[in-house]
């Protein structure tokens, strides 16, 4: 009987180097493409959150374009108001002004102004410093003074009043009075 066999001469070994060959390239090429693969992976994801902060301050711009607009279509008188009423900066000689001349129309004395100033103002928001004034006059002067701090164009809370009543007699019947006020201004935009 004769072997029907084929006969394999080093067919195997030849087909084997090129396999090997092929493996060691695909294999290389694995190792080589696979750091460079996960950074633009990595990358994707980073551009991906950018694309939403981009979205988030795009939307962020429209609005304020929008109350610009608005802003632009008020009167010159409103936009005047408006930072008188609350300044960009706190503008202490201003106040300084604005009170002692609402307590002159008065016939209110000023004694003292002290500031209480953060020492950081919000950025973005309106931020607030307490004023403490020492006044000296009649009850009926203060009314008057506080109904002039009502109607100031500078906007200004008053939180406390303190009375220190004077001697009644005609010669000296004026009372010490210490208000406490809250003043506004825009901080840092």
């Amino acid at each position: 009987m004769e072997n029907k066999m084929p006969k394999v001469s080093g067919s195997s070994s030849s087909m084997a180097v090129p396999l090997v060959l092929f493996l060691a390239v695909f294999l290389g090429a694995v190792f080589y493409v696979k750091p460079t693969w996960d950074e633009s992976s990595s990358l994707a994801l980073g551009r991906d959150d950018k694309l939403q902060q981009k979205q988030q301050l795009q939307a962020r711009l429209t609005d304020l374009q929008k109350i610009q607009q608005e802003l632009n279509e008020a009167s010159e008188v409103s936009k005047q108001t408006s930072l008188s009423a609350i300044p960009e900066k706190l503008e202490e000689d201003n106040l300084i002004l604005d009170l002692s001349g609402v307590a002159l129309k008065n016939d209110i004395i000023l004694n003292s102004v002290n500031f209480s100033v953060p020492t950081t103002a919000p950025k973005g928001k309106i931020a607030k410093a307490v004023v403490n004034t020492n006044l000296q006059g009649t009850e009926g002067a203060l009314i008057g003074f506080l109904r002039d701090i009502e109607a100031n164009a500078r906007k200004l809370n008053v939180k406390s009043i303190t009375i220190q009543v004077g001697s009644r007699d005609a010669a000296n019947p004026l009372s010490n009075f210490n208000v406490n006020m809250e003043t506004y201004y825009q901080g840092e935009i």
